[in-house]
């Protein structure tokens, strides 16, 4: 078997071997039939030993066709564990663990970060509650039509239902919730997911906006087979009034073509 056979091609020619071998046989057996003088037994069974002979070939080429399919589905086999072990070895679980470690690592920072701002904030109201030079400055309750709105300190303290509240930029400054923050640094990956699917889909919808319009312009016909919505969509872009288009639709057709 050289390099270049192949299992077809071993029995392929097995095949035609077994096929020349019973032709050679039937023609050799028809001549007896028609009592053709010239044909001996010594013919006829040299040609069955002939056909036998192939027919052995033939199963010694399968054989040998199975092998190298064996060969050839063992060498596919390791170059396929050879590209999936490669593939696995891009990302192992050993990065999983490493990239575990460093979000849960940035979690508690977040999360002593949100603390030490709170720690501030409290530090920040308890200085100017202490200070007798700066008042008090309640939020008020409801607000008179037609009076000027309230303006709150940039900096200072007061009480909202007897609870301390510190103002920054006119602004009451809260409490950090340090659950909500950590919850929303935990969604912010499918977050980032949700937006950049949504700009996909409006590129999508962007293109689609085009093609259409460019329809309106050079196919009307097939533009007219559009969804309404989708018609509407590309009028909008080409500033077609979207009335003035289902009025002139309704208008009759003159020499054979749409309104234009």
């Amino acid at each position: 078997m050289t390099e270049h056979e192949t299992p077809e091609g071993l029995e392929a020619v097995a095949e035609a071997e077994v096929r020349e071998a019973d032709e050679t046989l039937a023609q050799l057996e028809r001549r007896v039939l028609e009592d053709d003088p010239d044909v001996t037994s010594e013919a006829i069974e040299q040609a069955r030993a002939g056909r036998h002979f192939a027919g052995l070939r033939a199963e010694a080429a399968r054989r040998k066709a199975e092998a190298l399919r064996e060969k050839q589905r063992e060498k596919a086999r390791e170059a396929a564990y050879a590209e999936a072990r490669q593939i696995l070895a891009e990302t192992t679980d050993e990065d999983v663990r490493a990239a575990v470690e460093a979000a849960g690592e940035a979690m508690a920072r977040l999360r002593e970060t949100v603390r030490a701002r709170n720690a501030c904030r409290e530090r920040a109201l308890r200085v100017l509650q202490a200070c007798p030079a700066v008042e008090r400055r309640d939020p008020e309750v409801g607000h008179i039509r037609g009076t000027p709105m309230p303006v709150f300190p940039q900096l200072g303290h007061g009480l909202d239902n007897g609870k301390p509240l510190l103002w920054v930029g006119g602004k009451s400054l809260p409490l950090l919730d340090e659950d909500a923050v950590m919850d929303a640094a935990r969604r912010m990956p499918a977050a980032r997911d949700h937006e950049q699917a949504r700009t996909e889909q409006a590129a999508v919808r962007e293109r689609q906006v085009e093609r259409d319009a460019g329809l309106y312009r050079e196919d009307r016909a097939v533009f007219e087979e559009l969804p309404a919505r989708r018609r509407h969509a590309a009028l909008e872009r080409l500033g077609v009034d979207w009335q003035r288009y289902l009025d002139d639709r309704e208008q009759p057709v003159s020499s054979g073509s749409l309104i234009r």
